[in-house]
């Protein structure tokens, strides 16, 4: 957390509203920090910073910092203790998505004299340390700018202990001040200039092809935002980052009548590519946690079949990493960044997003009604399936379309549409862990104790199934209203 001061500075905050019993002053550091990013800011712009720092004996020279979230506020620091000046290959690893293929050169030097607090409790325990640093901005071993920050970094407390002390310091001669980045501080306006991808506004006056732009910027950040910690093996950025291949896919397919055929389909062949690749991982993730969820107390007999999935999962763990580590990927996402501002729209994009995007909704919505019309208890899990997939998109279809036309129709419509694509993929998931178990029994028929557990945990997942396929009917009944879907009737 930031503050501003002028002239001297001694923090008085030894009071019990900001929880605080003593202050110790720390040795000063004189700290000399690099910063690296490509000559468009591509990183800082993103919320990103790397840096090689001297003149803390006991950090990493190499900092990488990432945001969380959409919090650019909240960043997580990764520091890699390698020597010299050169990127350190695992730090340019994790931000290759924004690199590509691109040149990291440095873009800053900074010099930061720092004098440093430790602020305890009661207890001598450290809660947080109190860092003013006095920055001069080095080009050319000249000073060309001098700034002056407070901040708070906690090492026992959370954010609200964080917000007290602040509170008390502000009384005490201190200011807040935005949550700015040094880099950013340094390099001025240009580092805060909108990212390399950004999604128009739209709305029914809106020609489509902004409505088309507006769908892939969206996807595309979904894909390289969550490339990062996806790389660092962060099951829900893996889950987010195979979402917005699976969403692009199908916001391709819902404007293929808008888009020049050769153009899509060649994307949508390497979004299939990158995102079975990245389903690879996430459905047994998703199996593991199923089948833990399920095992209960038959778990301990059940080691075979975890240990098995495991294995798979370190497997297509190493192939995804290999497959984001290739130029073809890299390709990929090149291509994208320039569809998401620049598609290869037809004529009929020309057309007033609320009258062109409508029938595009209908078209998925159709295929999806007459399948799941025709659904009863006598059929085949396969066709429930198949149903889950159409679900999928025209929820998809929904959302992509949904945000020009300026409808809580579509929003609804897209609600109804998940809920049934979950009572769907709980099914599906059954009939996956199913055969899942009996083939690793089939591995293990000698194994007693396991094939029983194993069993029991098959029944398990029959009756999860049975529970989904009872399920449905209403979930349809919830969608397949006229009210509900009349906006893809158009105006």
């Amino acid at each position: 957390m930031k503050l501003a001061v002028e002239g001297p500075f001694a923090p008085s905050i030894a009071t019990e509203r900001a929880g605080v019993a003593g202050v110790e002053e720390l040795a000063p550091f004189d700290l000399r920090a690099t910063y690296f990013d490509i000559p468009d800011l591509r990183l800082a712009r993103s919320g990103i910073t790397l840096r090689h720092r001297t003149g803390e004996a006991d950090r990493a020279g190499w900092t990488l910092k990432l945001p969380v979230g959409h919090d650019s506020s909240s960043r997580d620091e990764i520091e890699f203790d390698r020597p010299g000046s050169e990127v350190p290959d695992e730090a340019a690893d994790l931000i290759a998505a924004f690199v590509r293929n691109a040149v990291l050169t440095p873009v800053a030097r900074l010099r930061t004299r720092r004098r440093r607090w430790s602020l305890r409790d009661s207890a001598g325990r450290e809660l947080a340390e109190l860092v003013d640093d006095r920055v001069s901005v080095l080009q050319r071993g000249r000073v060309t700018d001098r700034f002056r920050e407070l901040e708070i970094e906690g090492r026992g407390i959370d954010r609200d202990g964080l917000e007290r002390i602040a509170r008390v310091l502000t009384e005490n001669g201190a200011a807040t001040a935005p949550q700015i980045p040094k880099l950013v501080r340094a390099l001025g306006s240009r580092a805060i200039a909108p990212p390399e991808v950004v999604a128009p506004e739209v709305g029914p006056a809106s020609p489509a092809s902004e409505a088309v732009r507006a769908a892939i910027a969206h996807g595309v950040e979904r894909i390289i935002g969550n490339d990062p910690r996806t790389r660092l093996g962060e099951v829900e950025a893996l889950h987010q980052m195979r979402v917005g291949a699976r969403r692009l896919r199908s916001d391709l397919r819902t404007f293929r009548t808008l888009l020049e055929p050769g153009w899509a389909d060649g994307l949508r062949d390497e979004l299939r590519w990158i995102g079975g690749v990245l389903g690879d991982v996430r459905d047994l993730d998703v199996m593991l946690g199923r089948l833990h969820r399920d095992a209960g107390e038959l778990e301990p007999d059940l080691r075979p079949l975890f240990e098995a999935l495991e294995a798979r999962r370190a497997q297509a763990r190493a192939a995804l990493l290999d497959a984001l580590r290739t130029a073809r990927y890299t390709e990929l996402l090149d291509r994208l960044v320039e569809g998401a501002g620049n598609p290869d729209v037809t004529a009929a994009a020309g057309a007033p997003s609320g009258q062109a995007l409508p029938c595009l909704a209908r078209r998925a919505w159709k295929k999806l009604e007459r399948k799941a019309s025709a659904l009863g208890d006598d059929s085949r899990d396969e066709d429930f399936h198949r149903v889950r997939v159409l679900a999928k998109r025209a929820r998809y279809g929904a959302e992509a379309v949904g945000p020009a036309l300026g409808t809580k129709q579509a929003r609804r419509f897209a609600r109804r549409a998940a809920a049934l694509q979950d009572v769907l993929g709980d099914l599906q998931d059954s009939v996956v862990a199913r055969q899942t178990i009996l083939d690793v029994a089939r591995e293990h028929a000698d194994a007693g104790r396991f094939n029983l557990a194993a069993g029991r945990l098959v029944e398990r997942e029959r009756r999860a199934g049975s529970g989904a396929r009872a399920r449905f009917p209403a979930a349809w009944e919830r969608l397949d209203r006229k009210k509900l879907v009349s906006w893809m009737n158009g105006t």
